[in-house]
């Protein structure tokens, strides 16, 4: 054998001893991986169990009446009489303003905007751009203001974005939040008549803190002898929800609380009240009816603890209603008809209540500095507590921890290894600012979150009001 032979095979041998030791080796691997596996996260449980409360609910009375027993801050009269003089004049600004209240090439700006995104209708289905352009068309934009008359409301109806009941949801999933619900006006409110649907099914109004399209059935004319009168005239306001209204032997609507109608006597057991009602001509008229004293008082209420309790406590009980979906409330509407029936003026939903005068930004603290400055400086039932989309009203501390009485819908989380999920609450409750926090909340807490603080009443010199520009549910509704 030559020396050119003999290295071949020696280094064919090499080869082979080599890749030997390497299939014992990945041999060696493989049994060692099958007797010690790597450790796996475990799967999401199947089915998962979703919370359905919060521990909160189950540790804070929901009862205002122990905030309101340690509540010392009241309003002065002068101050409470300023802020009377403010609502009053916002109230009735749609009869007494010279020009509409809201602009009206932003707001067709805005709606064209809203018809550029996707939506999905009642039946999870895309909405479909023929459909779009329908309502567009129905809405007649491009003669927009047509009009301006006064009117008042005669029984409680819903605004709409567009001229329909129908929906838009973001997602196939998404109710309750129909972007085209924005508030329910309540009988007897100021309204300015702008604008008909081609079809003449739907009116195009302005209130003082809410414009866009209701049916022509729930408003009539305001002629200058029923403005006179009711511009003039000593308010009572209903103070719990649904009250009998009774005249003769009919019934009118129920109202709300916040609902405002001018007095004309009072008896023993009731209020001889005016209510618009449906007169001839389309014009409005002002009927007397009864209300029970129970259901309503002078307004505005004083700034009590007896009042902050008795108004908080009926607020409590309203389940949750985006844009006051089926007559109920969400979190900008709960603020708003609390401190209505305070004398005090708000706008309709969170961004533009925050907004409404000088508050104290609170988003770059952390959330001990948060809650001191809270403590610090922050009224029980008059200072307003924003995060975006969401409004609460500070009631006062337990156990040195801030509480809010809000309207919340759910609360996402997110647990180990599974999908998001959300608990819905769906009601009007008393909270920490740390509400389901034993929950691993997908967005934090709201203490987290918190933006900015307001104190009220506001003074006039301090309002710095957010015009609005485009429709509500393309700003900030109300929060989800």
């Amino acid at each position: 054998m030559s020396r050119l032979q003999s290295n071949c095979l020696i280094a064919a041998v090499i080869v082979a001893l080599v890749a030997l030791g390497v299939t014992l080796l990945k041999r060696e691997s493989r049994h060692e991986a099958q007797q010690h596996p790597p450790p796996v996260e475990a799967a999401c449980p199947q089915p998962l169990a979703e919370a359905t409360t919060i521990a909160d609910l189950g540790t804070i009375p929901q009862d205002i009446r122990p905030y309101a027993a340690a509540f010392a801050q009241t309003m002065s009269t002068e101050e409470q009489n300023q802020a009377a003089r403010q609502f009053h004049q916002r109230y009735f600004s749609p009869w007494t303003s010279t020009a509409p209240l809201f602009d009206a090439t932003q707001l067709t700006e805005g709606i064209h905007d809203l018809a550029g995104k996707t939506w999905y209708g009642e039946n999870r289905q895309r909405v479909e751009a023929a459909r779009m352009r329908e309502l567009l068309d129905l809405a007649d934009l491009q003669h927009f203001p047509s009009m301006d008359r006064s009117g008042i409301v005669i029984k409680p109806t819903f605004v709409r974005v567009l001229p329909t009941h129908r929906p838009f949801y973001e997602t196939p999933e998404d109710f309750p939040f129909d972007h085209l619900q924005f508030a329910e006006l309540k009988p007897n409110e100021p309204i300015r008549i702008l604008h008909a649907s081609q079809d003449g099914a739907w009116l195009y109004i302005e209130a003082s803190y809410a414009n866009g399209w209701v049916e022509p059935d729930a408003i009539r004319l305001a002629d200058a002898s029923l403005r006179d009168r009711l511009v003039n005239a000593e308010q009572v306001v209903v103070v719990k929800d649904f009250p009998p209204i009774r005249h003769e032997n009919q019934t009118l609507p129920q109202p709300k609380i916040g609902t405002l109608y001018s007095l004309v006597r009072e008896e023993a057991d009731y209020w001889l009240v005016e209510a618009a009602t449906a007169g001839d001509d389309r014009l409005a008229a002002l009927t007397t009816v009864r209300i029970a004293k129970q259901d309503a008082r002078r307004h505005p209420l004083a700034f009590t603890p007896e009042n902050v309790t008795f108004i908080g406590n009926e607020l409590l009980k309203t389940p949750y209603g985006w844009g006051e979906l089926y007559r109920n409330r969400d979190c900008s509407a709960t603020t708003r008809d609390y401190f209505l029936a305070f004398g005090i003026w708000l706008p309709r939903n969170s961004l533009k209540q925050i907004s409404s005068g000088a508050f104290v930004p609170l988003e770059n603290l952390s959330s001990a500095d948060k809650e001191t400055r809270i403590r610090e400086h922050a009224l029980p039932f008059r200072t307003l507590l924003h995060l975006r989309g969401h409004i609460m009203l500070y009631v006062g501390l337990r156990e040195q921890k801030p509480i809010v009485l809000h309207t919340v819908w759910g609360l996402r989380y997110t647990p180990r290894n599974c999908p998001e999920q959300k608990i819905v609450l769906g009601r009007t409750i008393l909270s920490t600012l740390e509400a389901g926090k034993e929950l691993p909340l997908s967005k934090g807490t709201l203490l987290d979150r918190l933006e900015a603080m307001l104190l009220l009443p506001t003074k006039p010199e301090e309002r710095n009001p957010i015009e609005r520009t485009a429709p509500p549910s393309i700003q900030n509704s109300a929060g989800k």
